[in-house]
């Protein structure tokens, strides 16, 4: 259930001094590739930190732009949305928001993210949902996807919480002593909301977010399934390395409920 995977070994980071290292890099290359500017341009250059600060910014843009964006008039899948976040969290770990818009990768991104899940929308119907000039933001998407990709290392295919979730949800309906567990999935999914606004996806892997998204809920509605966590789903791992498994969900919940809301532009 824990075991290394390819998401793990290529798109998973040991700790968050690294990542923050790697979006310190990105700063400084960029800052560096403008040496010849003049000094007043300079001025105005942001540091890595500031730079975060707008990432987040369109990180809820991100988000919002879900709450409209209905082509198929139903709500967007999860896989997509998810799987937008990932990339446009990933590009901006190696990329400046300098030399990159947030707004035209944000949406590169996510265009991206429904040809990746399947979700069948042409390019003219996505620009039409965005507004303004459909022929530049056309242009515009297509230009950044293949530089999207090149940045993500042409790693594309995420797993995410989403399907986890699920499997636990059947083993706690089968196995777990608890009075309509349909009520838990109000709470994970507000969890797993806030959790795309830290760098949890970029930190853990899918199953050890889902288990703290399903303890998150379980504590929200006042339930208790200790004994199901330790015996059926971690029952296999010896005690130390389950002891292990439960503080990375104790610091998973930590991280993500005291996360606040995203900064707005």
């Amino acid at each position: 259930m824990f075991s290394n995977n390819t998401q793990n070994k290529y798109l998973i980071f040991s700790n968050k001094e690294k990542i923050t290292r790697n979006r310190e890099k990105a700063n400084k290359r960029y800052i560096e590739s403008a040496a010849s500017y003049e000094k007043c341009v300079k001025d105005c250059f942001l540091n890595a930190e500031e730079e975060l600060m707008v990432v987040k910014c369109y990180e809820n843009c991100l988000k919002q732009f879900f709450v409209h964006f209905n082509p198929k008039n139903e709500p967007v899948p999860k896989e997509v949305k998810g799987t937008a976040f990932h990339f446009y969290k990933r590009f901006f770990i190696v990329s400046s928001v300098m030399d990159y818009h947030p707004r035209e990768i944000m949406l590169t991104c996510i265009y991206l993210a429904c040809k990746i899940c399947d979700y069948a929308v042409s390019i003219d119907m996505f620009v039409r949902s965005i507004g303004g000039d459909p022929r530049l933001m056309k242009f515009i998407i297509l230009d950044q996807e293949i530089e999207v990709l090149y940045r993500l290392g042409f790693r594309l295919h995420i797993s995410l919480p989403h399907r986890c979730i699920e499997e636990y949800m059947t083993q706690i309906r089968d196995q777990a002593n608890l009075e309509k567990p349909e009520k838990l999935y109000y709470p994970i999914n507000r969890f797993l909301g806030s959790m795309w606004f830290t760098d949890i996806c970029l930190l853990y892997s899918p199953t050890l977010i889902a288990l703290a998204a399903v303890m998150q809920g379980v504590s929200r509605c006042r339930e208790n399934i200790d004994h199901f966590v330790n015996h059926n789903l971690l029952g296999c791992l010896p005690e130390n390395k389950k002891k292990d498994v439960l503080l990375i969900v104790r610091d998973i919940r930590s991280t993500v409920t005291k996360s606040g809301s995203p900064p707005k532009i």
